[in-house]
């Protein structure tokens, strides 16, 4: 996870080195990413990027796996998907949405 300090992992679902949680401004001390790495998740926006930054990011980066992005509940959520899944597509990333909890 990326840019969500108050995200926690649900406990004995995941291995400590399995999962990390970082603030934005550290994520280029870990580039690249492991090729082991299959989920990255981040906030649709918050006061460091919002998440066409973090699609740029990742795909400069070569990553090519998935990217979840946590949204609040949106008046038109279609759009803003299409909208980031036409970056993300160009970047060989999978972009999926959820709502935050």
């Amino acid at each position: 996870m990326i840019g969500i300090p108050q995200a926690t992992f649900p406990e004995g679902v995941l291995r400590p080195d399995e999962a990390a949680s970082i603030p934005y401004v550290q994520l280029a001390e870990h580039l690249p990413l492991p090729d082991t790495l299959e989920l990255v998740v981040a906030p649709l926006f918050c006061d460091d990027f919002d998440a066409l930054e973090m699609i740029e990011t990742l795909g400069s980066a070569g990553y090519r796996r998935v990217l979840r992005i946590v949204a609040p509940k949106l008046p038109n959520r279609q759009i803003v998907l299409r909208e980031l899944r036409s970056h993300a597509v160009r970047q060989g990333i999978t972009l999926e949405m959820v709502e935050e909890a």
